[in-house]
């Protein structure tokens, strides 16, 4: 005997109470079901301001792990209803507390929101049932000559006759009548690589004596990596190519990887959703070459803000759509960061040197500041100390209160005997995981600050047969630097003296022999593997690094069978 599902029974009871015009029961069982989330009902609630409803009904469909979702919906609601409690002041607030337009604008937010959530992405379509199915249901139990003392509930959900006594029963398959098919969210694919080795996944590199000590997997396309970061959850590689195009790889959870994060140990997959359709932004019509590309991940990895000089688009990254864009402003953005208190607002560098704070929701610019003499190129926040640092093409850092949106201080870096910046040079910032230390980058150095008075504590040089520095950045637990350099070669620094633990040759990663100069543009570090970082290269690889589990961290030099140590050729040194 196989019973229905205590699912498909609560569907059939949902649709009796809407049916009936039982709307209190109905929308208290959707809640404490966690089945349906009724969009219509929250629509309502949300544009009556029944906030109280709001947020219990929503309460029914999270959980404490949601807590970085909760945290967005509710201080959206929260805003909503300090200004709808506000006095219209001045002209500003007039504009903004127009009460049925902000509703409506932060209902439109609230249910972006809510379908870039994995966990809703179920519950937002009631099945197709046929109309008044459990009265339906219910009378043929009354009026059933033959009812049989062992039903087979798998007929519940089909009308029948009833069948003369002592005939056999014949019971046809019953799909799962009441959800209907699955919708297919995503589209793996491996077709898109261009592979430039004998495989595309490489455990270990074509030469000798490194394969003792390297870990790397190569993820091969054709187009020249421009930005690359790690998902925040850890298990997939976002990267925008200098054709404006995003790829995201991601790792699929097994019994070899049962958590689903990157590794070098197994094959990741290019992902893109049920519509093949890849996130892709707008190139600048005017002077495409000197564009800065950028864009940034929201905390829960719900959704992309990202620009090739043309117009910032914000993308859905469960679907890949385009949620919002926001206009093109020449001049364009050249980086972009999300407020870490308010993921609607977002600080934006811009080519004219200037950095903007825009409100996605509300469709404004908060404030515009000016300090930089070139563009903008970096920018990072500090929740602990409630800054802003920035960081332009005048190696200049910049730092902003982000209570009143006013300058602090700001230095400029160093230049190192004999160096000089190129004119476009970027110079990048990133906070320590303690949101005091600062990482300033450019390509002749790296830099330790001590926010927020910028204190230069510390600064690294690289010697200058290893050409410029490309990027670099700190490692999840703060301890380390991983930098790349313009020979290919990647050093792994301590993150408190910026002494060298490591230098990975580039043969440890790259062919021996390879037909052309290839290097690395990007590093991004693993969010909870502190010795694991990918890098993009000038011919659109993507590697991913990690040292032998035998090796431990990086800078550990495993011994070998016979006792010896690897040659230190394209090792450690």
């Amino acid at each position: 005997m196989s019973l229905l599902s205590t699912k498909e029974l609560v569907f059939l009871i949902l649709q009796f109470l809407d049916e009936e015009k039982y709307n209190d029961t109905l929308h208290q069982l959707e809640k404490e079901s966690g089945l349906f989330f009724n969009l219509g009902y929250f629509t309502k609630t949300v544009m009556d301001g029944e906030w109280e409803e709001v947020e219990k009904y929503l309460s029914g469909f999270t959980k404490e792990s949601d807590n970085w979702f909760l945290l967005e919906l509710s201080v959206e609601i929260q805003r909503q209803k300090y200004l709808e409690a506000l006095e219209k002041e001045s002209e500003r607030l007039f504009r903004h507390l127009d009460t049925k337009s902000a509703r409506a604008c932060l209902l439109l937010h609230l249910k972006r929101l809510i379908e870039a959530n994995p966990h809703f992405q179920d519950r937002l379509h009631f099945p197709s049932i046929k109309n008044s199915s459990l009265s339906k249901l219910f009378y043929q139990s009354l009026i059933c000559k033959n009812v049989n003392s062992n039903p087979d509930m798998r007929t519940l959900s089909v009308y029948h006759k009833c069948r003369p006594p002592n005939a056999v029963r014949a019971v046809s398959p019953v799909t799962n009548w009441l959800m209907g098919s699955i919708p297919q969210l995503g589209h793996f694919s491996t077709s898109h690589f261009r592979v430039h080795k004998p495989q595309l996944w490489l455990i270990c590199p074509l030469c000798s004596t490194a394969t003792y000590l390297v870990q790397c997997a190569c993820l091969t396309q054709s187009t020249q990596v421009i930005r690359m970061i790690y998902t925040n959850s850890g298990g997939a590689i976002l990267a925008l190519t200098f054709d404006a195009v995003h790829k995201l790889w991601k790792w699929p959870r097994s019994k070899q990887n049962p958590t689903g994060k990157a590794t070098t140990s197994m094959l990741p997959q290019l992902w893109l959703p049920s519509s093949r359709k890849s996130m892709t932004n707008e190139i600048s019509e005017s002077n495409p070459e000197d564009a800065l590309p950028c864009f940034a991940l929201s905390k829960t990895d719900s959704y992309l803000i990202s620009t090739s000089g043309g117009k910032i688009s914000v993308f859905n990254m469960m679907t890949f759509k385009t949620m919002t864009t926001i206009k093109e402003l020449p001049p364009a953005a050249t980086v972009l960061a999300f407020h870490p208190q308010n993921v609607n607002i977002i600080a934006m560098g811009m080519d004219d040197s200037s950095i903007q704070i825009y409100d996605i929701m509300f469709d404004w610019i908060y404030s515009k500041l000016e300090g930089h003499h070139k563009r903008v190129t970096g920018l990072a926040f500090s929740n602990a100390l409630n800054i802003l640092v920035s960081s332009g093409a005048d190696a200049q850092l910049c730092v902003w209160r982000t209570d009143k949106w006013e300058k602090q201080s700001s230095k400029f870096l160093q230049m190192p005997n004999g160096r000089v910046l190129s004119p476009l040079a970027q110079t990048c910032v990133q906070f320590h995981q303690d949101q005091i230390h600062l990482l300033a980058v450019n390509e002749t150095q790296l830099a330790i600050f001590e926010a927020p008075k910028l204190e230069n504590l510390e600064q690294w040089v690289p010697r200058e047969s290893s050409g410029s520095v490309t990027d670099a950045a700190y490692s999840c637990n703060g301890q380390s630097i991983f930098a790349s350099l313009e020979d290919g070669t990647v050093c792994v620094l301590a993150s408190a003296t910026l002494g060298l633990r490591c230098r990975i040759d580039p043969t440890a990663y790259l062919p021996c022999n390879p037909r052309y100069r290839v290097y690395p543009l990007v590093i991004a570090s693993h969010p909870s593997e502190p010795n694991q970082f990918a890098l993009g290269l000038t011919d659109g690889g993507v590697f991913v690094l990690e040292p032998l589990e035998s090796a431990g961290d990086w800078g550990v030099v495993p011994q070998l069978d016979n006792g010896a140590e690897p040659s230190d050729q394209h090792s450690c040194t």
